[in-house]
């Protein structure tokens, strides 16, 4: 497996920087680049192979203007603005005059801690199952969007991009958005509220009535956060049924203010059967009737609130989404530092979409090329395996660019 290192891009001789720019200038003048939206009025942005070289503040009327830049100059990345400007190739922010802006998330293996040290096909699958949720869980069932407004992208490189085009988004500021990411990742979610104090029996006595009450938390079925923490819940309740009560009493007890004895009166509410039925089984249609007193309510919250809110939340870059002039990468463009290309999709392709077999561009060959390699490597592409040595190689084209980019081998001569 391919563990990354971190991406400095191409390195070494100039021999290998020209070698690659040569094959991206080949996908350049061989693709069928697909143009954005309005893309007339968007910015574009590039960064070339000279160390630290960036042009923005560019702009095309025609799509053959734009092919003949790629093939002609033969960037190393390629951006385009989700905004949409009056004039996009004004020299500065103010003189552009923003129209709008679509909605972006940005997915990268930075942002989501558990893929730290997994080789890089494995990160992806965590990436891209991250990005499915958020389309589906966030994007078209609690906001609503259509599928057709949704464009999702892989960056050719450690993650995803997710492109919202709605009208409706267009118009909204940076603290709009934020408060869109704040939704979807949980942050300051009050979940108090969730939990509601519902009136159960009426007792009167003379002229004194007296109300009992009991305690709902939302539905497992219910629609946005609170079916969200209501299942996190469940689902916390049923991986305590399946650990030993050992165990179980003492992760509970590992929760401030839960005594072992509390945790075991906890465990025995939710799973030892009472009046034909248990406490989970409640739980289930989002019943807390199973605890007598305050003291386990309290407890309750403390055990079951946080993992479930961590279970509904989704990560994902907030300064990226919260940028209303953000330059992010085009479509079918190719990634500087893995010679991938930018890939875009709807949700339905995403599932199958294997980036290190469908991001490799048609113009890369099969064709046998000498490397050197900096270390040894075992990585799988174009459903092949490769497990390779540290020196001297020969190898497919289409696995020599993308090591070269990843500045791990040279091109040998």
């Amino acid at each position: 497996m391919f563990v990354p290192p971190p991406a400095k891009g191409p390195r070494g001789d100039e021999a290998t920087v020209a070698w690659i720019r040569d094959r991206f200038r080949r996908h350049y003048e061989a693709a069928e680049i697909g143009l954005p939206p309005r893309f007339a009025r968007r910015e574009f942005g590039f960064m070339f192979w000279e160390a630290g070289m960036m042009q923005r503040h560019q702009s095309f009327k025609s799509g053959e203007g734009l092919r003949d830049f790629l093939a002609r100059r033969t960037p190393m990345h390629v951006y385009y603005s989700s905004a949409y400007y009056e004039t996009p190739g004004a020299p500065t922010m103010e003189e552009k005059g923003w129209l709008g802006a679509d909605l972006v998330f940005d997915l990268d293996a930075d942002h989501i801690l558990r893929v730290k040290g997994m080789a890089y096909e494995v990160m992806l699958e965590e990436v891209k199952s991250e990005v499915a949720k958020i389309v589906d869980q966030y994007l078209l069932a609690d906001f609503g969007f259509d599928d057709d407004a949704i464009l999702i992208t892989f960056s050719g490189g450690r993650g995803y991009h997710i492109h919202v085009r709605d009208p409706r988004v267009w118009e909204l500021h940076s603290h709009e958005r934020r408060e869109i990411v704040d939704y979807i990742t949980g942050t300051e979610l009050d979940a108090e509220h969730l939990f509601r104090r519902v009136p159960l029996e009426l007792r009167k006595f003379q002229d004194t009535a007296t109300v009992k009450y009991r305690y709902v938390m939302p539905s497992p079925n219910d629609a946005g956060w609170p079916g969200r923490l209501a299942r996190g819940i469940v689902a916390s309740a049923e991986r305590l049924e399946r650990m030993s009560r050992e165990d179980a009493v003492r992760e509970l007890s590992g929760v401030e203010g839960v005594t072992k004895k509390l945790a075991g009166e906890i465990l025995d509410a939710l799973f030892v059967r009472a009046g034909g039925v248990r406490g989970i089984d409640k739980l289930r249609r989002g019943d807390m009737d199973i605890f007598p007193g305050n003291r386990y309510l309290e407890a309750f919250r403390k055990i079951f609130v946080p993992p479930a809110i961590d279970l509904g939340k989704r990560e994902t870059d907030e300064p990226v989404t919260s940028d209303i002039k953000r330059l992010i990468r085009m479509p079918h463009s190719l990634h500087g530092k893995t010679g991938l290309a930018v890939i875009p999709m709807d949700r339905k392709t995403l599932d199958g979409f294997v980036p290190l077999r469908d991001a490799i561009p048609a113009a890369w060959s099969e064709e046998s090329v000498k490397v050197s390699l900096r270390a040894g490597i075992k990585v799988t592409m174009r459903d092949e395996t490769f497990n390779l040595k540290e020196g001297l190689n020969i190898i497919p084209e289409f696995l020599a660019i993308f090591l070269a980019c990843r500045g791990v081998a040279s091109i040998a001569a």
